[in-house]
């Protein structure tokens, strides 16, 4: 085989290579962490406050899943009656996979979510809730 040929095999496995990488680029996708990032950026120091307010009972606090539901337990000497408080599930690979639920405890300090409306896959769970005056924050990491 003379230099030629050579040339036009190396020519020819570059351009497949080029064409495999634009193919793949167009098909993935690069969602954002969340649509208004920015102002989460500004409300920043808030969440450490929020992180900070909650370490008292961070540890204490599970999340868990089993066959039918997603299970967050709360200590049983938790006492703080919140006013408002959100559970988000956020999906890094998949944006529209992403999902938030009112945080609702029953009188046993747990809340159970359905299994069936959250996608199986790697989660962030935040969960936020206020007593009025001061805000709690508390990340976990769970497999649905």
């Amino acid at each position: 085989m003379n230099w030629g040929w050579k040339i036009t095999i190396f020519l020819t496995c570059f351009i497949g290579f080029i064409m495999y990488m634009v193919i793949y680029s167009f098909s993935t996708t690069n969602d954002l962490v969340a649509e208004d990032y920015y102002n989460q950026e500004i409300q920043y120091q808030k969440n450490i406050d929020a992180q900070k307010n909650a370490l008292s009972f961070n540890k204490k606090v599970i999340v868990t899943s089993n066959i039918e539901n997603v299970i967050i337990q709360f200590p049983v000497n938790f006492n703080v009656k919140f006013t408002d408080g959100e559970i988000s599930f956020y999906r890094p690979d998949n944006a529209k996979l992403d999902r938030k639920f009112s945080l609702k405890l029953t009188p046993e300090n747990s809340q159970l979510l359905d299994k069936s409306k959250i996608a199986p896959g790697f989660y962030k769970v935040t969960i936020q809730f206020s007593d009025g005056k001061t805000h709690y924050l508390m990340n976990k990491e769970i497999w649905v």
